[in-house]
């Protein structure tokens, strides 16, 4: 039997939007440093949520944009905590799949104006 002990200080957080009250409302801490904290992990996964629809029609949902991004999110998050690289916090995880969705909305916009328009045709098959 293999038992995992970690220190306290990378298991980090698991209250959902503590960390985030913490920075907006509680920290005594430089705004750069909230800025980079919050946004940060915002902006950092706005690329993956635009790029995935692009690369695939299984990504053309918003449901699967945001199951594929809390899930490599939480992949970050347990190798933070594995590895001892960081700590574990669910206010990240929250903020990672928010980003996913920003990422996305621009996409979805893109094909709901241009297939209105009738710019993007959808092709069906024997034609």
């Amino acid at each position: 039997m293999v038992i995992l002990v970690f220190p306290m200080a990378a298991i980090g957080d698991f209250i959902p939007f503590k960390t985030i009250a913490h920075y907006l409302f509680l920290a005594d801490v430089n705004p750069s440093i909230r800025i980079e904290n919050i946004a940060g992990n915002i902006i950092g996964f706005v690329p993956f949520g635009l790029m995935l629809p692009l690369l695939s029609k299984r990504f053309s949902q918003l449901k699967s944009i945001l199951i594929a991004t809390f899930c490599l999110s939480f992949t970050y998050e347990i190798l933070q905590l594995l590895f001892e690289l960081g700590s574990f916090d669910t206010d990240d995880l929250i903020l990672n799949t928010l980003g996913g969705v920003i990422g996305y909305l621009p996409i979805k916009l893109f094909y709901i104006v241009f297939k209105k328009n009738g710019t993007i045709r959808s092709q069906t098959k024997g034609q």
